[in-house]
């Protein structure tokens, strides 16, 4: 399976914050990650982190199709059809000002092949400023989206602790088509990340908030 990674730039507040439970989003008991014969499912997970401002993700893929929210400490699967996906994700109420910081591309992407009768694990992780000095947390740091192997230990870990979540499809699909040209702006970022991932590159030095303002 060929799976393109990318690390981008995600505005975040820190710690001590009350995880909003995602609108568009209801907690259930567990979830079937058993793939259907004539499709893939795959199955997204995020842990929970110090660092994290608790702010769920929004995920589509290329086509604007809502697939999910994402809350830390959470997992909830999708299935897709066999053949070549993106996902994209991002904070939609995380943008960092585009006028001050316009090559700050926010969208995490990963990109694959997906065979059907088999069932792919996404990790959505936040992850620690990589200019950080002190073991403190930044307040703009890394999302990360990544396929991973269940059988590993600290994966299975995570996903066992995970709550199970099942989307409201046809709420978040609405919501996504109340914004639709937000929602094309950054998947439009996400493909830009895949197609010259230097040109998004992260700065020399860590952005912090709220520094930038005068």
């Amino acid at each position: 399976m060929s799976v393109g990674r990318h690390l981008v730039i995600l505005g975040l507040g820190c710690a001590a914050c009350v995880t909003p439970q995602p609108a568009f989003m209801a907690p259930v008991a567990s979830l079937d990650t058993r793939a259907p014969p004539d499709a893939a499912r795959v199955v997204f997970v995020r842990e929970s982190s110090s660092c994290d401002g608790g702010a769920p993700f929004r995920i589509v893929d290329a086509g604007l199709k809502f697939l999910g929210d994402s809350p830390p400490a959470s997992k909830f699967t999708v299935r897709i059809p066999a053949g070549h996906h993106a996902f994209f994700a991002w904070q939609p109420s995380g943008d960092v000002p585009p006028d001050l910081y316009p090559w700050a591309n926010q969208v995490g992407v990963l990109e694959g092949d997906f065979a059907e009768g088999r069932t792919y694990y996404v990790a959505v992780s936040i992850e620690n400023g990589r200019f950080a000095l002190r073991k403190t947390c930044d307040n703009y740091q890394w999302l990360a989206l990544r396929m991973v192997d269940p059988a590993d230990a600290e994966v299975a870990r995570v996903i066992a602790s995970a709550h199970a979540w099942v989307p409201d499809v046809s709420g978040g699909q609405r919501e996504v088509d109340s914004d639709r040209t937000e929602t094309a702006r950054h998947v439009a970022l996400g493909m830009q990340a895949l197609r010259s991932p230097a040109e998004v590159a992260p700065p020399e030095e860590p952005i912090t908030w709220p520094s930038w303002r005068p």
